[in-house]
């Protein structure tokens, strides 16, 4: 995770952001392979947040740091990320009082590879957990439900922020991609931004705007992202099969600094995700004030309210494209900006942190 450059929401830097401004001294470790090294990172004038940079070992995207025992002293909380990570099973046992789990993944019968390793760290890990009664934050009640199935009690969900900060627009002239994009009075603007992969299920957003334009409806489709060149092909070959590809308006990366000129030019957000932790990429769009229609995971299970600030739907695309043709999007729109401005911002967020942060510490 490179913090000098990555202008995206880190969620990690975002949280300590919060808690900075809160009054609390936060800093991070991030695993890297190439040298160790110490970053600053400003949060304003006065604080700064320090990303330790440290070497380990990387088995089945488990890390594992080599020796941050010089740095656990400095800290009263430490919050590792994920139940099945074998770093965070380390801190847990050597440091009980201390340790705060962050989890987010959940079951789904898509994560096939998942489900395998943790049916394998439940074998010989779990019991410590249990044992120790172990405090976990969890991202959504889908993952609160998979902690809890496991016998897991110790369990809080808050959910994910939103770094306000890292959203800042840029007064630069935006890009050439973005100047294309027209807004037209009788046609609908339908924008992903995100991964092209087999998860994210881009075919789908090709057969929902077929169902459009059989229906009358006027669209241009506007995609960020890249992927393997395997899908990207068979995503393109898809398009053009169904007659949508001079339709598309396509970019494989666009800086974030000018993602919230992008978003003024849409209406509606399509995320038909088989499986989502959270999706950062949803709560922008719901800040920005655009109509989201995604499917049942562990975004939409927290910040959704179906059909008042954003639509939960089966994978039908028959209900994708009546949703688009039958809503007033600037109402639902204003909903969801207003639900994530108050709700889903890490500075909102941060006191449900320290809270549990406290109880651990006069536990």
């Amino acid at each position: 995770m490179d913090v000098k450059h990555n202008t995206y929401n880190i969620q990690e830097v975002g949280l300590a952001k919060a808690l900075i401004r809160r009054g609390h001294v936060c800093d991070i470790v991030f695993w890297t392979d190439n040298n160790e090294e110490n970053v600053s990172v400003p949060v304003d004038k006065e604080h700064s947040i320090t990303v330790y940079y440290r070497k380990g070992k990387n088995i089945l995207k488990n890390a594992i740091f080599n020796d941050i025992s010089d740095l656990i002293p400095q800290y009263d909380i430490l919050q590792p990320c994920e139940y099945n990570q074998i770093q965070a099973w380390i801190l847990a046992k050597k440091y009980p009082n201390k340790t705060v789990i962050y989890h987010g993944p959940y079951y789904s019968d898509f994560n096939k590879g998942y489900n395998k390793i943790c049916k394998l760290f439940d074998t010989f890990f779990l019991r410590t957990y249990k044992k120790l009664n172990t405090q976990f934050i969890v991202k959504s009640k889908l993952a609160e439900k998979f902690l809890r199935s496991k016998e897991l009690k110790n369990v809080k969900t808050i959910g994910v922020g939103i770094d306000l900060s890292a959203l800042t627009s840029s007064d630069e002239k935006v890009p050439e991609f973005i100047e294309s994009i027209k807004r037209k009075p009788d046609t609908v603007n339908l924008l992903y931004i995100g991964r092209f992969e087999p998860r994210r299920n881009i075919p789908f957003i090709y057969e929902v705007a077929k169902q459009l334009k059989d229906k009358g409806q006027k669209i241009q489709l506007i995609m960020v992202g890249k992927g393997d060149s395997e899908y990207v092909q068979m995503c393109e070959q898809k398009a053009r099969e169904l007659g949508v590809n001079r339709d598309i308006i396509k970019t494989e990366r666009l800086e974030q600094k000018y993602l919230s000129k992008l978003y003024e030019k849409c209406d509606f957000f399509l995320l038909p995700t088989h499986y989502e932790i959270f999706g950062m990429v949803l709560l922008e769009a719901m800040y920005y004030g655009l109509t989201c229609l995604t499917t049942e995971n562990g975004g939409s299970d927290m910040l959704i309210e179906d059909g008042k600030d954003g639509f939960v739907l089966p994978l039908d695309t028959e209900k994708w494209a009546e949703t688009v043709m039958n809503n007033k999007v600037k109402e639902i729109g204003c909903s969801a900006h207003q639900k994530i401005a108050d709700k889903y911002t890490w500075d909102a967020l941060a006191g449900k942190f320290e809270d549990v942060y406290q109880c651990k510490l006069n536990y």
